[in-house]
C-alpha cells in the first residue's frame, strides 16, 4: 500500500511540475485523456468549452482549411460557442463554409456539452 502510495505521489508531481517541453506533450496528452473520462455534467462551463475545442478540433482535421478556421473562430470561446449553435445549430440559418453532414457532427458536438455549457 505504500508503495502506490509513493507511486501515486510521484505520478501527480511529475504532471504538475512537467511543463517544459520535453514532458510537456505528454502530460498533455494525459490531461486530455483524464478529462475525457469526467462525464459532462460534472464539468465546470469552462472545461465544457476546452472539451468542445478539443472535440472541434479533432474532427476539423478530417475537414478542408476553411472549415478548419471556421470552426476554430467559432470554439473560441462560451459566446462565440453558443452564438454558433443558436445560428446553425438552432436557427438553421445558411453557412456557406460548414453545411450538411460536416454541420450536423459540429452540432452534434455542442450539444453534448451544452447542458453543462449553459450550467444547467
Amino acid at each position: 500500500m505504500k508503495k502506490i502510495f509513493w507511486f501515486v505521489v510521484l505520478f501527480l508531481l511529475l504532471l504538475t511540475f512537467s511543463g517544459e517541453p520535453p514532458l510537456k506533450p505528454y502530460r498533455d496528452k494525459i490531461i486530455e485523456y483524464a478529462l475525457s473520462l469526467v462525464p459532462a455534467e460534472w464539468q465546470s462551463d469552462s472545461q465544457a468549452v476546452a472539451s468542445i475545442q478539443r472535440d472541434l478540433n479533432a474532427y476539423a482535421q478530417t475537414l478542408g482549411l476553411r472549415q478548419q478556421e471556421f470552426l476554430a473562430t467559432a470554439a473560441a470561446n462560451k459566446d462565440s460557442i453558443l452564438s454558433f449553435r443558436q445560428n446553425y445549430c438552432v436557427n438553421k440559418d445558411f453557412n456557406p463554409v460548414l453545411f450538411g453532414e460536416p454541420l450536423q457532427r459540429s452540432c452534434s458536438i455542442i450539444d453534448k456539452y451544452y447542458d453543462r455549457l449553459t450550467g444547467n
